[in-house]
């Protein structure tokens, strides 16, 4: 007999839907009752680059009990701290490594630094008496955001959510209830909205911009106000200067959270970034110097810098909005590809 619950007049429901709070806390809490509840998950969690780099490998066949706790309340001098995911692993009866996570939404971008800040808070002596018993040295912090970043501080890193969903996506769900209902929860596959739900980002760009573009196949603007790429698109394309011509589309290889001044040396060394990658951004600096666009010294505010595929997809009737001008936006692959529509509406899908 096939049994189905729903809630309220909803078609699909599950157990994270009964969880209170907005999109993001049910994500956070729904993670941790995951890895709570399924030991192969949380294996195969531990084992994401990100976290093993930090962490190292863990060695299951001591740790005999595994604590996770979602939003860990504490209060110090008068202050409410929550820290969102706190993981503790125990071996003999004793503390062994602890993590804890500060999530973001995976359907919005927000500043690494500010999250980052926040973990070295919480990790200072008596933030969190629950973290008392713990060796310095075994306790992590993480961020979990949209999108990679790089955090120089050596027991600090970022995962990246859609590391986790492609590490959910690939394990066997079939078998496993709970990581099926909470795959289907955070990714909308069965609802109204999907992750990859835009198509064309299109931004408008000075010459010089799309110089650097064609060049090096980096693009980096502000992490911040409506420079925020909110929600990751298929394609990019850049509008010219002047009528606003598309000449190309390009796929995102890499998006990161880099803030020049303090991170690009750390991560020029980083080799878990691509000889390629990390070879591309350093051109696109040394060209932006060179320019007089930066100075001797790189800019402080954080940026989000695009690696674009040298792999594009010409436009040759070079599509254009009936009137240029500084909007970034949203557009329908089919409509850019479409060589009657020449002239595309002024209203885009949605603008950024």
């Amino acid at each position: 007999m096939k049994t189905t619950f729903r809630l309220y007049n909803r078609l699909h429901s599950s157990i994270f839907d009964l969880i209170d709070g907005n999109g993001e806390t049910q994500q956070t809490k729904g993670l941790a009752l995951v890895l709570s509840k399924c030991e192969v998950v949380l294996k195969a969690f531990f084992k994401l680059g990100s976290i093993k780099d930090k962490v190292g490998e863990i060695e299951w066949a001591i740790v005999d009990e595994t604590l996770i706790n979602a939003e860990l309340t504490s209060t110090t001098s008068g202050k409410q701290f929550r820290a969102d995911i706190v993981i503790r692993l125990y071996a003999g009866g004793k503390p062994y490594k602890m993590i804890m996570i500060e999530a973001k939404s995976l359907n919005k971008n927000t500043s690494v630094e500010t999250a980052s800040a926040q973990i070295e808070n919480y990790l200072q002596p008596n933030t969190f008496k629950e973290f008392g018993a713990f060796n310095a040295e075994n306790i992590y912090g993480f961020t979990l955001t949209k999108y990679p970043t790089y955090v120089a501080a050596r027991q600090i890193g970022t995962i990246v959510w859609n590391d986790v969903i492609k590490l959910f996506y690939h394990m066997d769900k079939s078998k496993n209830e709970l990581l099926n209902d909470y795959f289907q929860f955070i990714t909308k596959i069965n609802g109204a909205m999907y992750f990859y739900e835009k198509e064309v980002f299109s931004i408008p760009t000075a010459d010089w911009s799309n110089e650097a573009i064609n060049k090096f196949h980096v693009y980096e603007c502000p992490n911040s106000g409506r420079y925020q790429i909110k929600q990751k698109p298929l394609y990019l394309t850049f509008r010219k200067s002047g009528g606003g011509e598309m000449e190309k589309l390009y796929k995102i290889e890499e998006i990161i959270i880099l803030s020049f001044s303090k991170d690009y040396q750390t991560f020029l060394e980083d080799n878990r970034y691509s000889e390629t990658t990390r070879q591309r951004v350093r051109n696109y600096v040394d060209y932006m110097q060179q320019n007089n666009n930066w100075g001797e010294v790189l800019p402080s505010d954080e940026k989000q810098v695009l690696v674009l595929s040298e792999q594009t997809i010409d436009l040759p009737h070079k599509p254009k909005p009936r009137l240029n001008n500084s909007f970034r936006a949203y557009y329908k692959l089919s409509d850019l590809l479409n060589w009657e529509k020449k002239i595309l509406d002024q209203n885009p899908k949605e603008e950024a």
